[in-house]
């Protein structure tokens, strides 16, 4: 990093408001009305600090829906800032400590946004998934051996594999198209204190990231009814690095059973054929135990990557 960027960067820091949101970004990322809440102080204060950290750097911003989301940068040199100031001051400053139990009532009011109105039976709908473990376990199967960086996990919900996720790769994206389930992902990053997660809003149909993006996406039961198969898997395609991985969790009738009028899943062939139709070979699937019948992960590559990843069958 030159001098001069280095100088810039910690002159932006050195101002108590500024490594005060350094320290709440690190935690997970938050708009200015939270922010404005948390320190005591006017929207336009917090917004002036918060362009200064954003010039020099330190921290970026999006938009989701109505509202302007912070979170520290993606540059290592913000996160080491900010491990400095929790080492050396986290644990002895009243400030601080009133900034943290300020944070923890911030999370509680969106747990309760989350959990209100449709969220509601979205949250009993994911019930019948099967066990968290089961899940991670078929992840561990289908990927294994198979290191990974840069990870969008579509259709996050309130973000159950985050954490599995988080632990294994750099960056992390949570996508999901109900406001209410990435309120409550990003309540869960924060209490969990995933830094390297953010979440997003993402529509399958037209996701909101460059081309190739990332190194392994999830399509977590965002393939059911009301998805355009093709236009999804095409755009899950469009930000797959070239030796990048697809994982698709869903309910899929396996092709032995004898299809039935009553299937509210995938069929096994449809999806084999449309993965292939968007430029994707199958390279693993399975079935998961549990109180959701048919419920499968499948693993797929770009059709010219030629490695393998789990077993076919």
């Amino acid at each position: 990093m030159p001098l001069e960027l280095s100088v810039t960067r910690l002159k932006a820091a050195a101002e108590p408001t500024r490594l005060r949101l350094l320290l709440l970004l690190a935690r997970g990322e938050a708009t200015v009305g939270e922010l404005q809440d948390i320190l005591g102080q006017s929207q336009p204060r917090v917004s002036r600090h918060l362009r200064l950290l954003a010039e020099a750097e330190l921290v970026e911003r999006f938009r989701d829906g109505q509202s302007i989301y912070y979170r520290l940068s993606s540059e290592s040199f913000a996160q080491q800032i900010a491990d400095l100031l929790a080492d050396e001051a986290g644990r002895d400053d009243q400030q601080l400590r009133a900034d943290a139990d300020a944070l923890e009532k911030v999370l509680r009011a969106r747990r309760r946004a989350a959990f209100s109105g449709p969220a509601l039976l979205a949250a009993a709908q994911a019930g019948a998934r099967p066990a968290i473990t089961e899940l991670e376990s078929a992840l561990e199967e289908l990927l294994a051996g198979f290191e990974f960086r840069d990870v969008l996990d579509v259709g996050c919900g309130g973000g159950a594999l985050l954490p599995w996720l988080s632990a294994r790769a750099d960056h992390v994206t949570g996508g999901d198209i109900a406001r209410p389930m990435r309120l409550l992902a990003r309540a869960r990053t924060q209490a969990d204190g995933l830094s390297n997660c953010t979440v997003r809003a993402a529509d399958l149909h037209a996701l909101p990231f460059a081309a190739q993006s990332f190194d392994l996406v999830v399509l977590d039961e965002v393939l059911g009814a009301g998805t355009e198969l093709g236009v999804a898997l095409n755009e899950a395609r469009r930000v797959l690095r070239p030796n990048a991985r697809l994982v698709v969790l869903d309910r899929v009738e396996p092709a032995a059973r004898q299809l039935s009028a009553e299937r509210t899943g995938l069929a096994e062939n449809q999806l084999v054929t449309a993965l292939a139709a968007a430029g994707l070979r199958v390279t693993g699937r399975g079935w998961l135990p549990g109180r959701a019948p048919d419920y499968a992960a499948f693993a797929a590559v770009p059709a010219a990557v030629v490695s393998r990843t789990g077993t076919d069958g």
